[in-house]
């Protein structure tokens, strides 16, 4: 596993948000888990409701954690946004904000310290794996106490992917950021490392994790 600590744009400093940290760890060839912390409760922040998860657009106009991806050396790379509600958006680029399209890839999977959301995406995932709807929905919410409810210190969502496309020969690039917004409406724009000039996540600068394919 990999912590890193990201840090907040220059032209957009947070009012009361001290650390935001991705944790990185590889669970198999094509899947990976990325765990967002933001070193302050919940109520410090302004999240979207939880909702059933999906995919849906926009996510980044709020609260909103981020994923880029591309192999080395190549222009064309994958962006992922995790919302608090369990809402997620992947896109596909050829080169630097060119050739937008939105590419099949599997759901990814995010759970957060949000009960409602925990157990939303406990539902979600455990019918993936079989379970009818009413049993997977019942044991999300047995377990919301032990995996949605804590630390009340500080708001954590993770996200993995499970998807072939991003294992095989090779290297990948990440560039992981995200977009929070305070309780007063405070926005702060958060990297691994900021190109020059306004914030901008797919500047290809951002880009400065190296991912193994496989491990």
């Amino acid at each position: 596993m990999t912590v890193l600590a990201l840090t907040p744009h220059p032209d957009t400093p947070p009012a009361a948000i001290g650390a935001v940290t991705c944790s990185v760890s590889w669970q198999g060839p094509g899947s990976w888990c990325f765990d967002y912390i933001v070193g302050e409760p919940p109520e410090a922040l302004r999240l979207p409701a939880a909702v059933a998860p999906g995919r849906a657009d926009g996510l980044w106009r709020r609260t909103c954690f981020e994923l880029f991806l591309r192999r080395r050396g190549e222009e064309g790379y994958f962006e992922f946004n995790f919302s608090p509600s369990g809402e997620w958006a992947a896109y596909r680029f050829d080169r630097y904000r060119e050739g937008m399209a939105e590419p099949v890839v599997a759901t990814p999977r995010i759970i957060s310290t949000d009960p409602a959301q925990f157990a939303a995406g406990m539902t979600t995932y455990l019918a993936t794996l079989g379970l009818d709807a009413e049993t997977a929905k019942m044991m999300a919410e047995m377990d919301v106490g032990g995996g949605g409810g804590a630390p009340a210190s500080q708001y954590a969502l993770s996200a993995c992917l499970d998807d072939p496309a991003f294992g095989g020969a090779g290297a990948w690039e990440a560039a992981i950021s995200a977009v929070i917004e305070e309780s007063d409406g405070t926005k702060s724009y958060w990297a691994l490392d900021h190109a020059h000039g306004k914030p901008d996540f797919h500047h290809p600068d951002c880009f400065a994790l190296e991912l193994p394919a496989d491990s």
